[in-house]
């Protein structure tokens, strides 16, 4: 069971990171949402068999920590916008204008690009992931792809 656990861990913690870090924008937070997750699966793991709902359940589950956490007391209480711009500039990693731009986008907006560019899911996948409509999908992905037109013209 370690060994499965570590080679799911191994395959999806950047995808589970990536998807923390941008509906939070918070290094520390997605990191922290990550852990979290993996504890989670661990704890689950005996009934997590199926591997195409595997990476389903974990985006999930960040989504629902990532919730968790903006919406914890401790986050109302602090200027989002002066930890995250911390945090943008602490990272070891370079972020280039499009990812600027993306993380500019409201939660909503940036998950489903995040969700359709990124990981490549489709619309359909994505409106059962967030429990939405494919319609409100496709709006949603209008509407940032036109917002970032904007950005990067």
């Amino acid at each position: 069971m370690e060994e499965k656990f570590i080679e799911i861990y191994d395959k999806y913690k950047n995808d589970v990171f990536r998807i923390a870090f941008s509906y939070t924008k918070s290094i520390s937070d997605a990191e922290d949402i990550t852990q979290n997750v993996f504890i989670k699966l661990f704890n689950n793991f005996d009934g997590l068999k199926n591997q195409d709902y595997l990476k389903k359940w974990l985006i999930k589950v960040t989504i629902n920590e990532a919730k968790s956490i903006l919406l914890s007391s401790w986050k109302k209480k602090i200027r989002l916008t002066q930890i995250n711009d911390e945090n943008l500039h602490k990272t070891e990693f370079k972020i280039d204008e499009t990812i600027e731009d993306i993380l500019k986008l409201p939660k909503k907006e940036r998950l489903i690009i995040h969700l359709y560019y990124y990981e490549g899911y489709s619309v359909k996948e994505i409106a059962e992931i967030i429990h939405i409509s494919e319609a409100n999908v496709k709006i949603t992905l209008f509407r940032a792809r036109k917002k970032l037109k904007e950005e990067l013209v």
